[in-house]
């Protein structure tokens, strides 16, 4: 049975489709400020060459996209990370305006969750903004874990903004700047996490779980190990399709 799980973010529109729960066709493309319009076209295109799809929706536009059974986001990273690591109970997801720490149990069902959603610090958006500023890559930014990093203050996007410009401006290394971001951003992130418990083991989701530093400076924060599932930023997508056995197809 051919399913699929559409994961309609505010940054990147994501669709997974499996095949028996076996990957058959994975895409993330830009929203554009319109993820149920983007959604649709890639669903559309999908249905046209697999045929009917037993499709559930999940992200940020989803109640907008009542076509097909909607499920939320916590519930859908929960089951893809079960998935994939199904022994480890707490999950990360950080996403492009939001991050959620989520824990499941042994069977991969929601026990409890938070969400900060209230401001960008913390968030992939943080971070995107600023290394856009640095014109650099999420694997441009791999240098940084071999660094000593430099204190940055705010975690407010605008005023770490012009903190990084005006350390830079001194002369301070982009490398050490850069590790002082993934710095401040861990400890920030690892103080969010522990407000649900303490984990041995964490997964980590999300576009943010492509930032090599970040991974492992959380990891020292939190004394905790930190995995990563192939592809982060679908894992909500994969959940999605693997809920959708037993929709009707459409």
């Amino acid at each position: 049975m051919k399913t699929a799980g559409l994961d309609l973010g505010s940054v990147n529109t994501k669709l997974v489709i499996l095949d028996d729960e076996e990957p058959l066709f994975k895409k993330a493309v830009p929203s554009r400020f319109d993820p149920v319009s983007v959604g649709r076209e890639l669903l559309n295109r999908a249905q046209q060459e697999y045929g009917p799809l037993a499709t559930v929706v999940t992200g940020y536009g989803r109640v907008s996209f009542p076509q097909n059974r909607v499920v939320t986001e916590i519930t859908c990273q929960a089951k893809g990370c079960h998935y994939f690591f199904p022994e480890v109970p707490y999950i990360l997801d950080l996403g492009g305006q939001d991050a959620k720490v989520i824990k499941k149990n042994a069977q991969g069902k929601v026990v409890s969750f938070v969400m900060n959603d209230k401001c960008a610090a913390g968030t992939g958006r943080f971070l995107d903004v600023i290394f856009k500023g640095l014109d650099l890559r999420p694997e441009d930014t791999d240098p940084a874990a071999e660094v000593e990093p430099v204190p940055i203050n705010s975690m407010c996007t605008v005023f770490a903004e012009s903190e990084v410009i005006t350390l830079l401006a001194k002369g301070t290394p982009k490398r050490s700047v850069v590790a002082g971001l993934f710095k401040s951003t861990a400890t920030r992130l690892a103080r969010f996490i522990e407000t649900q418990g303490q984990p041995d083991t964490l997964v980590f989701t999300g576009g943010g779980a492509h930032y090599r530093p970040l991974v492992r400076l959380l990891a020292e924060q939190l004394t905790a190990e930190v995995v990563v599932p192939p592809e982060p930023e679908l894992t909500a997508a994969f959940g999605a399709a693997l809920i959708a056995h037993g929709v009707r197809p459409s």
